[in-house]
């Protein structure tokens, strides 16, 4: 192989070094660039994805590394990926709902009936509490009038209504004046009280005298176990616990008062029954 005379180059046939060639005036003959190199007979597709030693892919060659995942092994399309299934949320709320749904029943079964029987309850509570402010306040005006010289001894009946007042030894409307002012609300009421040796005994009131549907309070009342379940009592002389009964009327239990009345006590002018 022959080497430059002047530079010592190494030369290819025929070739003229540069330095010669510049030196000469001669054009310089370009080295032939470089011819890939081809692949390997007999193994298919080359090492590295076809990448040479150098570093440098074949032409035309495909990216490395790229596998097809559309197919499978066999040639075959690969099913699409299954969807996430919701069985379990579903295996997990059911139940929740069922579950809640049951202890709402539950509740509701036993919370509705107890607080219907408490409305109830305070009701009656209500108005028996309006009975007893009147028989107080009834007693307080019968100590008013005998401090004003009214003569309140004796046994009889005072009502709202002053034509079922019975046998009351002095002029009504004074008593009238007197209760309210101890009792304000006292004209809201219909009622009638039982006085006993000038002393307020028993007391009756309603918002109505014939209504069914109202309900009646009293003083006395029976105490059953509960700050709410005062239940209202009929007038007894002997102290009898005789119970109002759902339907029974004011009215009803002023006639009822009324006989009893008659029954147990001597009045000091009979013919005024």
């Amino acid at each position: 192989m022959p080497y430059c005379t002047n530079c010592g180059r190494k030369l290819d046939d025929g070739e003229v070094c540069n330095c010669t060639a510049s030196a000469q005036g001669a054009p310089v003959q370009q080295a032939p660039p470089p011819q890939p190199i081809p692949p390997q007979q007999g193994y298919g597709q080359q090492p590295y994805g076809g990448y040479p030693q150098n570093g440098q892919p074949y032409p035309n060659q495909p990216s490395p590394y790229q596998p097809n995942y559309q197919f499978a092994y066999d040639g075959q399309a690969l099913p699409p990926p299954p969807k996430p299934s919701s069985k379990w949320i579903l295996a997990i709320i059911i139940p929740f709902v069922v579950v809640t749904l049951v202890l709402m029943g539950i509740f509701l079964a036993i919370f509705v009936p107890s607080l219907s029987r408490y409305k109830e309850k305070s009701k009656q509570t209500s108005i028996n509490n309006k009975a007893s402010s009147i028989y107080r306040g009834a007693n307080s005006s019968l100590v008013d009038l005998d401090s004003d010289d009214v003569d309140t001894k004796g046994d009889y009946i005072i009502s709202s209504d002053s034509s079922k007042s019975i046998a009351v030894p002095y002029d009504v409307e004074k008593f009238y004046e007197k209760e309210k002012r101890y009792f304000d609300k006292v004209d809201e009421l219909e009622y009638f009280i039982v006085i006993r040796d000038g002393h307020a005994v028993y007391s009756a009131a309603a918002e109505s005298w014939n209504d069914k549907k109202v309900r009646i309070g009293t003083y006395p009342a029976e105490y059953t176990g509960s700050a709410v379940a005062y239940s209202p009592l009929k007038y007894s002389p002997k102290g009898e616990k005789e119970h109002i009964e759902k339907n029974d009327t004011l009215n009803e239990i002023y006639n009822d008062a009324v006989e009893k009345f008659k029954d147990d006590i001597k009045k000091r002018n009979y013919k005024e029954w």
